[in-house]
């Protein structure tokens, strides 16, 4: 049954035998049908989630919309996973498993509607998975070729709101702070064979889509400086000033960069979070929040042991204490090469093959890199997007681009991966070396987690 309006069902399904070349043509041709015929209902689903965005582990909204057009395929989706994920399989058990792989937050935004708006393009993300998911599914196409497909809703990639994910970890509702993590956690990609995802991209003169572009990972820290507070105009001589601590500190993190090798792809980008509550009172608090992004973990930890002497400098030179709290981030995203050649294939087969960037290096992190480190993964990047990301002006340019391209080109990798009962997938799944292990990989997330003081008080 098609998700979005009547069933439709092909004579030839119910006869041609696995891997068949022309059937498997055949089968592309319909299921590519399939996605255009839903094109208007995809584009006022991508509207719709646009018009409900939510925080990382807030997603119910976006929970809800995404079970309910499961729902309307008649499949059943499991919901509540990682608090709002989401996850529906078809398929014969069993059989190889593909993931198709959405985010669901937003992201916090100035300038728009309550500061907070897919200006990440998330909302694509889900339609366009979904879309395929449901031509693929509306013609039958896991059971008659004999693999498994999943969609799988991922919330929190984006790393904000961290006193509030932390209070959640008190609490015992999340042990780690992005949706990929908890889900890989709780088990969701075990039976994975490949891991499918997309992202938006502002549109560029020099390409129009990425194919396994790779990504820096990064670790997270906050650094509360505590002071002593004191009239600032009659007294400030017994004050010690928390926010010139950490002025210090950014400057002494920026007189670092020279140190940084060029190949470890190194990005600090400290922010400060709060400096003082009147001018007239001594700031007896100050608060950085930054990022240390890298092309590898070992980059990454040297650049934050820098960043962490760097911080702790502050406090000294004025007096101050300064806690120091670090949290996991993301592993580099290293997509699967040989997904890749596929991905390629499939994208060149609608896209001149000068408009595919297959060198695309970006200094962004994703917790696809988590992923990536434990099963076979890849990503297309497509442009239809005007504007910056991350700003309230990115939108879409050109709906087709957008929203319905990146899922014909998807749906065109999925029936190779998944012909003849999923050999191609289950092949690259058998050649596929992990980074790490499952419990290696979440035992270093918990190393992750560390908390130091460095007081340098009368």
């Amino acid at each position: 049954m098609n998700c979005f309006g009547a069933a439709k069902y092909i004579a030839w399904t119910k006869g041609a035998g696995y891997g068949d070349v022309m059937n498997i043509s055949e089968l592309k041709t319909a299921v590519d049908a399939e996605i255009l015929s839903q094109r208007e209902e995809t584009i006022k689903l991508a509207f719709r989630l646009a018009s409900i965005p939510e925080a990382g582990f807030e997603e119910f909204e976006t929970m809800k919309e995404l079970e309910r057009q499961l729902a309307a395929c008649g499949v059943k989706a499991e919901v509540g996973l990682a608090r709002t994920g989401i996850r529906a399989t078809i398929g014969p058990a069993g059989a190889p498993n593909l993931v198709l792989l959405a985010d669901m937050d937003a992201l916090p935004t100035r300038g728009a509607p309550n500061d907070i708006m897919h200006s990440c393009g998330h909302h694509a993300q889900m339609s366009i998975m979904l879309a395929v998911f449901s031509a693929l599914h509306a013609l039958g196409i896991p059971e008659k070729l004999g693999f498994r497909l999943s969609l799988v809703g991922a919330p929190a990639e984006e790393y904000t709101h961290l006193d509030e994910r932390k209070a959640l970890r008190v609490k015992g509702e999340i042990r780690y702070l992005s949706g990929k993590q908890e889900l890989i956690r709780l088990g969701v990609f075990d039976d994975a064979a490949c891991v499918i995802k997309y992202h938006s991209m502002a549109d560029s003169p020099e390409r129009m889509a990425t194919v396994n572009g790779t990504l820096n990972g990064f670790v997270a820290k906050q650094a509360l400086f505590v002071g002593k507070a004191a009239h600032s105009g009659a007294a400030p001589d017994q004050g010690v000033n928390a926010l010139n601590a950490a002025v210090i500190a950014l400057m002494a993190i920026h007189s670092q960069r020279e140190t940084f090798r060029d190949s470890d792809h190194i990005r600090v980008h400290p922010i400060l979070k709060e400096g003082g509550t009147t001018v007239n009172t001594v700031p007896d608090r100050a608060r950085i929040e930054t990022y240390i992004r890298g092309a590898s973990i070992e980059a990454i930890q040297n650049a934050a042991r820098k960043v962490d002497r760097a911080l702790g400098a502050g406090a000294m030179a004025v007096g101050a204490s300064v806690t120091v709290s670090t949290t996991p981030g993301y592993q580099p995203f290293r997509p699967s090469d040989a997904l890749g050649v596929r991905l390629a294939a499939s994208a060149a087969r609608f896209l001149p093959e000068t408009a595919i960037d297959l060198h695309d290096y970006s200094y962004a992190s994703d917790d696809i890199g988590d992923v990536a480190c434990l099963v076979p993964a890849c990503q297309l990047g497509f442009s239809g997007f005007s504007g910056t990301i991350h700003s309230a002006d990115f939108k879409a340019s050109d709906p087709e681009r957008a929203y319905i391209l990146p899922g014909r080109i998807l749906a065109d990798l999925v029936l190779d991966l998944g012909a003849d009962g999923g050999r191609k997938a289950q092949e690259i799944r058998s050649a596929f070396k992990p980074t790490l292990d499952k419990a290696a990989y979440l035992a270093y997330l918990d190393s992750c987690f560390e908390e130091k003081t460095y007081s340098f008080k009368d």
